[in-house]
């Protein structure tokens, strides 16, 4: 990085408050955005990343930046930090945060110790649930009777073709 290119990079910041606003291009997520270099060589980069670069050092292989503040237009060095891709989501305004900060089911019952099964996608579920819906369903397929001998067919043979049984009586 060449010392024009931090000039002008400082050039478009704003540092009246405790976060430093990028005054440029923004991406339509919000974050800032700009180019270096000759033209026809350009290099793009995300506002505050250069930044945290140009001050910081490089960002560790296999973290990403957070915006502490939850600022995206934010380059102040301070309030950005290196972190895994999933400590940064679960800090944020998402989806995943919401669900990581559940501490009970619906229901009501704890997502702690024995109540609690991770499943092989990764998401918690409520023992009692999960125990009261397998109840539900194992009493569903047994009261569905099976069919009468009546309503067995004759083939053109002779012989009785069994009729289709429900689902829950298949393979038993």
């Amino acid at each position: 990085m060449t010392r024009l290119g931090a000039d002008l990079f400082w050039k478009k910041v704003d540092k009246s408050g405790a976060c430093w606003n990028w005054t440029a291009a923004l991406k339509p997520n919000g974050y800032g955005h700009f180019a270096t270099g000759p033209n026809g060589g350009q290099k793009a980069h995300l506002a505050h990343r250069f930044s945290y670069e140009l001050t910081v050092g490089p960002i560790p292989e296999g973290l990403v930046l957070d915006h502490k503040c939850r600022n995206r237009r934010c380059v102040n060095p301070d309030h950005l930090e290196a972190v895994t891709q999933r400590e940064n989501l679960l800090r944020g305004d998402t989806f995943q945060a919401a669900n990581a900060a559940k501490t009970h089911c619906p229901e009501g019952h704890p997502y702690t110790g024995d109540n609690l099964i991770v499943n092989n996608r990764g998401s918690r579920v409520c023992r009692a649930c999960k125990r009261r819906t397998d109840r539900r369903s194992y009493a569903a397929r047994s009261t569905a009777a099976p069919p009468s001998p009546s309503a067995w067919s004759s083939r053109a043979d002779g012989t009785a073709r069994a009729p289709e049984l429900p689902r829950a009586h298949r393979g038993r």
